[in-house]
This record gives structure tokens, C-alpha cells and sequence, in this order.
């Protein structure tokens, strides 16, 4: 895989620093993690990326380097919002936007909230839920910040990481991997307070904009029935599951996903 050297930039919005990379020219595309992680996330897929488009990769706000204690809400919308203005703010009118579980939650509420700033949507196992799925949801959350807050930290975050990606994952995972979930795992005690993103098929219906769905072959429920429940709302989407490979199907198979996403990009820029 291709590598060059990467440096993460600062800007102040509102009162708020941003942490983001910005590499690359030509088309657009904004990165957005899910929980637990930072800009770090997308380490194989900037160079990769940035090779084609100007890629730009912000940790969101409360994440690292940031800390929790920014009083602003926990929430996809303050996030989505966050998104919007950090383009705003780099003189970007429109981008491609790719996000990963809940950072995938945030790119839809950019596209519903923000229209006028989203190009085209690639969502990676979305981290939306239905209204059957809550419970669960829910349950894994509460007892991984039970053990945190026990003192217990790997045991928590080995709970929520085997939940979203599969029995195991947390004790396979690379050294920078952990490091980076610990760095972020008081994040959690903010996410708990976070309104769930459900997945509402009349407003989704309404998007008419490009989109990709990216899933793990292995990837754990509910992340295959939300991908396949989104493929019927659209048309016009294009679904692509990714083998051997779980949650984190953009660190397990790097040359395949960035293909999916590089193949996405050409195909919106030219429709």
C-alpha cells in the first residue's frame, strides 16, 4: 500500500478546535468515524484516497485529540452540523461523504440537514437501528460503561468492540488500534445520552443522491439487515460486502474497500 506523510492540521470554529488531515486534490471526500475512534480510523485509506481526491479527515468533536468537556450536545446533529461548517470553513461547497457506523448516522444527517453540502453518500455498516433493535443496542452500551466505570477498561471495551465486530476482535487487534479506543473511551459516557438514529424509510426514501453501502461478510447483526433494509429503499444504490471481513471492513481488506469507495467517486463524478 502506497504511503506519504501525513500531518494533522488545527482550526478553530466557533470557539471549537478541530483536529483534520487534509491531503490530496481533485474531488472531495469527507471521512467521518464511529464511536471509539478518531481521524487515526482511516489510516489505509488517506494515502490510498488522497492519490485521487482531496480527502479531508476530522476527528469530531469530544473525540481525540479534543477532550469530553466541550458542553456542546453528544449528539449526530451537533456532529452533522460540526461537519457542515468545517467544509464551510475549508471554502468547500460540496463533498463526497463516506462514514463508518455511526459516523455513517452522521453523514445521512448531513444529507438530510445539510443537503446543499453533500455530494454523494458511502455508508460502511451504517449504525442506524430500527425500533426492534434498541434493546439491544442499548444493553451492550450500558454494561460496557459499567465495567469502565469499575475499572475495568479493557473488559469494557473489549464488550462493546466484540459486540459491533465480533466474538475476539478486541484481543486481535493491533497495538495502534487499542491504543486509539482507549484514547476515546470516555466518549462513551457522553454517547450514552445520545437520541438513537432510526432508521425511518418514507425520509430516507427521499434522498435521490448517489450512494454506496459497504458491509463485512462476517459483520455481526444488525449491521447486515440495516444494509439490506437501506438497499431497498434506493434504487439507485450500489452494495458491495466485502470477504473475509468484519465491522471494520476498511482496516481488514484496505485494497478492496478503497476500490469500492475510489469506484463510487468516479461513477457519481461523471453521472
Amino acid at each position: 500500500m502506497s504511503q506519504i506523510a501525513l500531518e494533522a492540521q488545527n482550526l478553530t470554529i466557533k470557539g471549537q478546535t478541530f483536529t483534520y488531515q487534509d491531503e490530496g486534490s481533485g474531488p472531495v471526500l469527507l471521512l467521518i468515524h464511529g464511536s471509539l475512534c478518531d481521524y487515526r480510523y482511516w489510516r489505509w485509506q488517506v494515502p490510498d484516497l488522497a492519490a485521487q481526491c482531496r480527502v479531508i479527515v476530522p476527528s469530531l468533536r469530544h473525540f481525540w485529540p479534543a477532550t469530553i468537556d466541550d458542553p456542546a450536545p453528544f449528539d449526530y446533529v451537533q456532529h452533522a452540523q460540526d461537519m457542515a461548517d468545517l467544509l464551510a470553513h475549508l471554502g468547500i461547497t460540496k463533498a463526497h461523504v463516506l462514514g463508518h457506523s455511526r459516523g455513517a448516522a452522521i453523514a445521512m444527517q448531513m444529507a438530510l440537514a445539510h443537503p446543499e453540502c453533500v455530494e454523494s453518500l458511502i455508508l460502511a455498516d451504517p449504525g442506524l437501528r430500527t425500533n426492534e433493535q434498541l434493546s439491544d443496542s442499548i444493553q451492550f452500551k450500558q454494561e460496557s460503561l459499567r465495567l469502565i466505570q469499575a475499572g475495568q477498561l479493557d473488559e469494557g471495551l473489549s464488550l462493546f468492540i466484540d459486540t459491533v465486530s465480533g466474538a475476539g476482535t478486541y484481543k486481535r487487534m493491533v497495538r495502534w488500534f487499542r491504543e486509539m479506543v482507549k484514547d476515546n473511551a470516555n466518549t462513551l459516557f457522553k454517547q450514552r445520552y445520545e437520541p438513537p438514529f432510526l432508521l425511518d424509510a418514507e425520509l430516507f426514501a427521499s434522498l435521490q443522491l448517489p450512494i454506496t453501502l459497504i458491509g463485512g461478510s462476517h459483520s455481526p447483526a444488525p449491521f447486515p439487515e440495516i444494509n439490506r433494509l437501506l438497499s431497498a429503499l434506493w434504487p439507485q444504490v450500489q452494495s458491495h460486502v466485502l470477504a473475509p471481513a468484519s465491522h471494520g471492513m476498511n482496516l481488514a481488506l484496505p485494497h478492496e474497500f478503497n476500490r469500492c469507495v475510489l469506484n463510487h467517486i468516479q461513477t457519481a463524478e461523471t453521472a
